[in-house]
């Protein structure tokens, strides 16, 4: 019996081949488009969750409160809670930090007996205990006391082939950083960093024991500063995280309450995050240690994906239940020699799940084809061997069986409804309710590619709104250059006169923080005479003067910074004014005071610059103070030419001749910049391909549907030729209906797209305005595509001779 459903589900599909083709077509487009995002964000899933216990291990967040707002939203806490977590709490069983240093440290690092030094970023120091929290796969040395002493290294496989080629790392010496900052470090382990999936990617990891940040960390005491320290518990078996959290409020109060209110610190909340929940469910946490991902762009993803593969569904179920009256006579005949409802349901089925399914073999070697535009589109590193996986075979299978049955439930429930006497007597059945129902279906197809049309254009004018935007500092034709050592560092004025020395070279300054750098440093001010416990925190960046001319940062009060000026003279910007309530007129009498200790320090202001940008434009200006740096970690660099390979080339030589074995790192300022916003660009991208996917999906099934009603009406068409019809009323005959559900899916689409897009663009300070012509745009683009589509075969109708479709009668 099966081989019977299949041979005639063959032989009907080969016999209708327009219909087969164009439902083939489309629902490969649509399984591939489905199987493409299937496969990235099943990428995005199981993190972390190869760890022993790892429902057990839970990162410790911050959230600081000051005034009754959050002022602190942050993945990291001060250094001394997660021990102090392990010493008070007996269901924490281990506990561990991490400390990313690149925002500390330039990361030179280069092995002892080589002249060759490389930047490297990523680099954690951690404790000893990390090893016990946190599983590594190592293929050289032990985990368990890699990191028990100190000056101790553990490198990933890359950068020990990077340093070391084929030779064993294990034992080897490692010089990091340089002058008289310089350690010597001694290889404890290599692990292989392409073992499992984590939130945690250190290049290389040195153990906190080591002098520098690492024991500032180890003996520094207060519970309210410094939430720079990644801090991470592992509660015992069965342990009630839920039950620790609830007595999280009572331990912050009880071992820093004093360190709090030195601090101007309303409330401080800590937060037990699951390990295996921070790579997905991150979002509005700043300072993450690694890039995430965010649980709402993939349920993003997986919605388009479901829309595609269910447009092309609509289009087998339309053409499938138009064509009806061609099946009813085969249908009639079948009935009346005793086939039952079922056995005919089976055969409708069969019919569109080995449609389905020949799709679904047809987009695996396409989907592996198209896997390095998919990587292009979504930044992963996806392979064939991601496909080959049994949970995506599985997936894929289910993906088929699913197209199949909600293509082929309806057709074959209203074709294996068709009384027998009616079938055989006329082939004109199924007219009113089955009609309606395709309208609804065309109408629901219009409504998804109005609104991706819509949501293109309106991720398109946010993206470009971001690029274009002013930020108050002038990001193109600047480059950023790591200064990185102490000794680049001591020679700034020697490198400064001789890059303006080169052609091309503008200016030249320095600074702490390149734009597009989160900027970790702050301070808490208050005004003289105030108090200190209400001090308002803002955020510090040391710079070299002539900095906001290479910036071309507008100074709107007072001077910059000059050769004899120290840390006590500051340069604001508006918003400091402003947060505490400074006219511009007084400011240069201004006066701001922080506190450390015992001690405090008054700093006189001295200029007020124009509020700009130094962070993402999803985040407010925040208030900023900028002081004298003398030892800056980077030198800017303002260029006006041509030539940029022959500038850089000028630069690199002046560079190696001035600082000896540090590495020319540069980039340009426009493009980091433009990394800041990466995700919306990549969803920009993803939107465009796949909305035009969908549009070419439903064009497809347009096409066939009006082709089929073109036939249907063909006598009627002659008909009226004969009578002295033009062809533009043939061709409105064709088209009006068409046209009528295109402005009836707009009507639907536009409310839906601009709530969705709404929403979306509230994660963002500055934003565009939706402007109604947006969705005007979207519809009259789908009006258009319609027209063309449809008005083709209706062309091609009217044109025809009408002897040819009379000559029967």
């Amino acid at each position: 019996m099966l081989k019977q459903y299949i041979k005639i589900a063959w032989r009907n599909l080969f016999k209708n081949k327009q219909q087969t083709i164009i439902n083939l077509l489309g629902l490969t487009v649509g399984t591939v488009s489905c199987l493409s995002i299937l496969l990235y964000v099943f990428s995005q899933f199981g993190y972390d969750e190869h760890h022993e216990n790892a429902d057990m291990v839970y990162r410790v967040e911050t959230i600081i409160e000051r005034d009754g707002k959050v002022s602190f939203n942050t993945a990291a806490a001060s250094p001394p809670i997660a021990f102090a977590l392990k010493e008070d709490f007996p269901e924490v069983q281990e506990a561990t930090r991490v400390v990313l240093t690149d925002v500390f440290y330039s990361n030179l690092i280069g092995a002892a007996d080589s002249e060759d030094a490389y930047y490297e970023p990523r680099v954690y120091m951690a404790d000893s205990t990390f090893f016990k929290v946190f599983n590594y796969k190592f293929v050289e040395g032990r985990q368990e006391t890699a990191l028990n002493e100190p000056n101790a290294l553990v490198l990933s496989s890359y950068l020990a082939n990077k340093l070391f080629g084929t030779q064993k790392a294990l034992g080897k010496a490692v010089t990091w950083g340089s002058g008289a900052d310089a350690q010597t470090l001694t290889v404890k382990g290599v692990f292989d960093e392409s073992y499992e999936k984590s939130h945690l990617d250190p290049n290389y990891i040195v153990s906190m024991s080591t002098p520098g940040m690492g024991t500032f960390v180890q003996n520094f005491q207060s519970f309210a500063t410094n939430n720079f320290v990644y801090s991470y518990v592992k509660l015992q078996p069965n342990s009630n995280a839920a039950g620790l959290q609830n007595k999280l409020p009572g331990f912050i109060q009880e071992r820093g309450a004093k360190d709090l209110k030195d601090a101007g610190m309303d409330n401080k909340v800590q937060i037990l995050k699951p390990v295996s929940d921070i790579h997905l469910y991150s979002a509005g946490r700043d300072n993450q240690i690694h890039e995430v991902s965010n649980i709402k762009y993939l349920y993003f993803l997986l919605t388009l994906a479901f829309f595609i593969q269910l447009v092309a569904c609509i289009n087998f179920i339309n053409l499938s239940t138009a064509r009806a009256s061609k099946r009813a006579k085969e249908i009639g005949v079948r009935k009346v020699v005793g086939a039952g409802k079922n056995s005919l349901m089976c055969q409708f089925l069969g019919e569109s799940l080995l449609l389905s399914l020949f799709a679904m073999l047809i987009s695996v070697p396409i989907t592996i084809f198209l896997l390095p535009l998919v990587n292009e589109l979504t930044n992963a590193s996806l392979g064939h061997e991601d496909l080959m996986n049994w949970s995506i075979g599985l997936i894929l299978l289910g993906l088929g069986v699913f197209t199949g049955l909600i293509s082929g439930i309806y057709p074959a429930i209203i074709l294996s409804s068709i009384k027998p006497i009616k079938a055989l007597k006329s082939a004109t059945i199924l007219q009113s309710g089955n009609g309606t129902f395709r309208k609804a279906l065309v109408v629901f197809q219009f409504v998804v590619s109005i609104s991706l049309v819509a949501t293109v254009i309106i991720v398109t004018q946010q993206f470009r709104f971001t690029q274009n935007k002013d930020l108050g500092f002038q990001k193109q034709n600047l480059l950023a250059l790591r200064i990185g050592t102490d000794e680049a560092s001591s020679k700034f004025e020697s490198l400064k006169t001789s890059f303006l020395n080169i052609p091309g070279v503008l200016n030249v300054s320095s600074g702490n923080y390149a734009p597009s750098e989160v900027i970790l440093n702050d301070n808490g001010l208050y005004l003289p005479g105030g108090n200190r416990e209400n001090n308002t925190v803002v955020k510090r960046q040391g710079i070299s003067e002539g900095y906001f001319e290479t910036m071309n940062i507008p100074l709107l009060k007072g001077r910059d910074f000059t050769v004899a000026d120290t840390t006590d003279q500051i340069i604001v910007n508006e918003a400091t004014l402003k947060i505490f309530d400074i006219k511009e007129e007084d400011a240069l009498s201004a006066r701001l005071v922080q506190s450390f200790g015992d001690e405090t320090f008054e700093m006189r202001i001295v200029g007020v610059v124009k509020d700009y940008h130094f962070a993402s434009l999803k985040n407010e200006i925040a208030p900023l103070f900028l002081y004298k740096e003398n030892e800056p970690n980077w030198l800017f660099i303002k260029t006006q030419t041509t030539d940029y390979q022959q500038l850089l080339s000028g630069l690199e030589n002046q560079w190696k001749a001035t600082v000896r074995n540090v590495p020319f790192d540069y980039r340009f300022v426009d493009k980091e910049v433009e990394k800041l916003y990466d995700e919306e660009k990549r969803l920009g991208q993803i939107s465009i391909v796949f909305t035009i996917l969908a549009i070419l999906i439903s064009c497809l099934g347009l096409f066939g549907l009006v082709s089929f009603v073109a036939e249907q009406k063909k006598k009627e068409i002659g008909i009226r030729k004969v009578l002295g019809a033009s062809i533009n009323s043939v061709v409105q005959l064709l088209t009006k209906d068409f046209i009528k559900l295109v402005g009836i899916a707009f009507l639907i689409a536009s409310p839906l797209a601009y709530y969705a897009m709404q929403h979306w663009l509230e994660d963002f300070t500055y934003r565009i305005e939706i402007q109604w012509w947006v969705f005007l745009l979207a519809g009259g683009f789908a009006l258009v595509i319609t027209f063309f589509t449809v008005g083709f075969q209706s062309l091609k109708s009217a044109l025809a001779n009408p002897v040819k479709s009379l000559r029967t009668e």
